[in-house]
């Protein structure tokens, strides 16, 4: 049947049905691994996404890097542009990259990233390199971050030990690395790296280390320097030569297996011996009292932070050859001052009990400020040392021998630093000078200082231009900082009477106005009763020259002066010659009651000579930003303080103080000098201002402590050879210079009888002028009358 055929035949052509599929064990695992692997894939790159975004949302701005400015040192510079000072808060001295030797830069990429010019910011191979290294080591002597990496770990990011703070490293890294050049790279990683001695970058380092500029480095000390950022502090080869040493083969033979040098270049490198020294110029201490007071200046105009940081530079009008005469000439002056008067004792005596607290008390300066040779320490005697022949000594936690016949301090002979020790006992607190360390034990061998408290300052200035040369506020700035030319008021004795006479000469008085030296007794003594002045030798001359009364420093005829003209013009004169702290409003004023400072009032001395012009000081003549702008350029300026008249007649008197007065002893500069004496009472200070036509110098000689110099310690005596000694070297190739309108026979000796050299400034005998122009001039010249109601006139009742 055709229907039935049909049908067979449909089933005879009817496809069989595909064999049963069987899933093999191996195929299964291989499909589910691709899908865990891409699941894994797109969960990492999830992952990845998520911490890249999360770690790099508050990044810095790393483009802040291209005008990055860090901290700079400001450098004060003396006239002649000798380096005298530095203050920083990190020192570093930048320089550009065209000045980094090529050695140099590859000492420190075989040191730290020899693959920095072929990655992008983060070397995997590198920290793979590392990881292997440290494992055969069995320590850390490879990091794995690249240089990159370290300049945002030190400019950007912290230090902080942490993962997320790696990532953001890594990522801050890779982008500088497509931002910045390689060189603009290592330019700020060379310029901002700490490298111990707190040296930041290689130019400090190389001064600090070297004593050389970073271009004159040699591969040696090039390889040194590449060795210390590992950890500065333990390889610095001041602190520790031989782990230096260590660290300088290392790098060395780094650079041989990276090829940038050849195996004999690194050897010969490492052979070389190796002179370690500072940039620090000797001249330092000379001018540290004069540098301080310029950082003072400095801070008051711009703030702590900018003097710090800011890189100025400083250029002053100190002269670091006239610091180190004035350094000599006030420590010669006291060692002849010792050699007058000898040892003077113990500063204090402590009982036992006392001594503990008095040396722990000296512990937390220590801290900071650790004892060094040289230095002069405060120290108490505890004992005498067991069989031997010598005393022990504690300052803080340190102790020294103070031997029986130690090396003599200066100005000493044996006998007499024997003949000290023995007599000094427990308790006993004196000044030693640390000479060197005991051999063998963590004791020093001290000397004793024989004269400790006495001190002296020294102040030059230049009449026209206000320019301070020298400040020389002690016999030593690194025993003591503190400027007794600037921050110290004493009393100046006979040395104030010139503004007194200045104020009388504006008001009309002359060289022959004549003065009366008789007693005299007015209201303001102790507990209510008269003051009574007398002269030094309890002498009276009756009516004497103003010239002879100034020469000779007599203390009644100034006090009768003073009465005359009136207080408040003294005061008013006294401030408008440059005078800040407070006059007394009293008639002791007129012998130098009042309290001032030794800069002060040199500088209105150098009124007279001056033309009576005041000259602004100039300490500071141009101040430079670190980009080389100028901040600030002084121009000399002055202003009147006192009439052309009065300067020319004080100048005249002050000349004859010299040729025939108390400052006679300054005729051994055989040059017109100007100038006067002064002391105070029981010789406390001693004081003496002098002055040519063109500069100005004041000495002071004085104890710390205010007691006594010794008896006749004058200004004629104690500071006037200070003078002398400084001059001598500050005029030696100066011409001569005449005062104007001074006649040449005001400086011949012989004509008018002087006093004895050591004669104090009110010992000396009264004397009229000789002259007898002068005695021509003087019988017209005005006689004020004294105000018969100046005690309600000049004392406000």
């Amino acid at each position: 049947m055709p229907t039935y055929k049909k049908s067979r035949q449909t089933a005879r052509t009817k496809k069989p049905p595909p064999p049963e599929r069987r899933w093999s064990l191996g195929r299964l695992l291989s499909r589910l691994f691709l899908i865990l692997f891409l699941v894994g894939l797109v969960a990492a790159g999830g992952i990845s996404y998520y911490i890249y975004y999360h770690f790099s949302r508050d990044l810095p701005d790393y483009t802040s890097l291209k005008d990055f400015r860090p901290n700079l040192i400001t450098r004060i510079y003396a006239r002649d542009g000798q380096l005298m000072g530095e203050y920083f808060m990190e020192k570093r001295i930048i320089v550009p990259y065209t000045r980094l030797p090529q050695h140099l830069i590859l000492a420190f990429l075989a040191a730290e990233d020899a693959r920095f010019f072929e990655h992008t910011g983060v070397d995997f191979l590198g920290i793979v390199r590392a990881f292997i290294e440290n494992v055969k080591a069995g320590e850390i002597v490879q990091g794995g971050s690249t240089i990159t990496q370290q300049v945002v770990k030190s400019i950007l990011l912290s230090s902080e030990k942490s993962f997320s703070r790696k990532l953001r490293e890594a990522i801050l890294a890779y982008r500088i690395d497509n931002y910045l050049t390689k060189e603009e790279v290592l330019y700020l990683y060379l310029n901002h790296i700490y490298l111990g001695n707190g040296a930041y970058g290689v130019e400090a380092a190389a001064l600090e280390y070297f004593g050389k500029h970073v271009e004159d480095l040699n591969l040696a000390e090039a390889a040194m320097l590449a060795g210390l950022p590992k950890a500065p502090t333990r390889y610095a080869p001041t602190n520790n030569p031989l782990r230096a040493k260590e660290r300088q083969t290392y790098v060395l033979n780094r650079m041989v297996e990276e090829g940038f040098v050849e195996p004999a270049e690194a050897q010969a490198a490492l052979n070389q011996a190796l002179t370690f020294k500072t940039s620090r110029q000797p001249g330092f201490d000379y001018v540290g009292y004069y540098t301080e007071y310029v950082r003072q200046l400095l801070e008051e105009r711009y703030g702590r932070d900018p003097l710090y940081k800011a890189g100025f530079r400083v250029y002053t009008a100190a002269d670091i050859e006239l610091h180190r005469a004035a350094q000599e000439a006030v420590n010669q002056g006291l060692k002849d001052l010792y050699r007058r008067h000898g040892f003077r004792g113990p500063l204090k005596r402590l009982s036992a009990k006392e001594i503990d607290s008095f040396c722990l008390q000296q512990v937390k300066y220590q801290q900071k400020h650790p004892p060094l040779k040289g230095q002069l320490q405060t120290a108490v005697v505890v004992q005498p040392e067991k069989g031997r022949n010598c005393l022990v000594v504690r300052f803080g936690n340190e102790y020294g021998f103070l031997v029986q016949n130690p090396a003599p301090a200066p100005g000493m002979k044996v006998s007499e630093a024997s003949n000290i020790v023995s007599r000094l006992r427990l308790g006993d607190v004196i000044q030693v000078r640390l000479q060197q360390k005991a051999s063998g034990r963590q004791k020093w061998l001290v000397s004793v200082d024989p004269d400790p408290t006495a001190q002296g300052a020294l102040v030059y200035v230049e009449n026209h231009t206000g320019k301070v040369r020298v400040i020389m506020g002690g016999k030593d700035y690194r025993d003591s900082v503190f400027n007794r030319a600037t921050q110290a008021k004493r009393q100046p004795g006979s040395a104030f009477k010139p503004i007194i006479y200045a104020t009388a000469v504006e008001k009309g008085y002359g060289p022959g106005s004549t003065l009366l030296d008789e007693p005299i007794s007015l209201p303001g003594g102790r507990r209510g009763e008269l003051w009574t002045p007398k002269n030094y030798d309890n002498r009276y001359s009756g009516p004497i020259s103003l010239a002879t009364a100034l020469a000779r420093s007599r203390n009644i005829p100034t006090v009768r002066l003073l009465m005359s003209v009136g207080l408040p013009p003294v005061i008013n004169l006294a401030k408008a010659m440059g005078l800040t702290t407070q006059i007394y409003p009293n008639y002791s004023s007129a012998l130098g009651a009042s309290e001032v400072s030794l800069f002060e009032l040199t500088r209105a001395y150098s009124v007279f000579p001056n033309q009576g012009q005041l000259a602004a000081p100039i300490l500071i003549e141009r101040l430079e930003d670190r980009d080389g702008r100028i901040l600030e350029e002084a121009e000399p300026h002055s202003r009147p303080a006192i009439s052309q008249r009065t300067a020319q007649i004080m100048t005249e008197l002050l000349v004859g103080v010299v040729t025939r007065g108390t400052g006679q002893k300054v005729l051994a500069l055989r040059r017109p000098i100007g100038g006067k004496t002064g002391t105070t009472n029981n010789t406390r200070d001693a004081w003496f201002i002098g002055f040519t036509p063109s500069v100005t110098a004041g000495v002071w000689v004085g104890m710390d402590d205010e007691r006594s110099l010794g008896a006749k310690e004058t200004g004629s005596q104690a500071a006037a050879p200070i003078f002398i000694r400084f001059m001598q070297e500050a005029l030696k190739n100066q011409p001569l210079e005449e005062f104007p309108s001074l006649p040449a026979t005001l400086f011949a000796s012989g004509r008018d009888r002087g006093v004895d050299d050591e004669a104090s400034d009110d010992e000396a005998e009264e004397e009229e002028y000789d002259n007898p122009d002068e005695e021509a001039q003087a019988a017209v010249r005005p006689r004020p009358a004294i105000n018969p109601n100046f005690f309600k006139k000049d004392l406000g009742e």
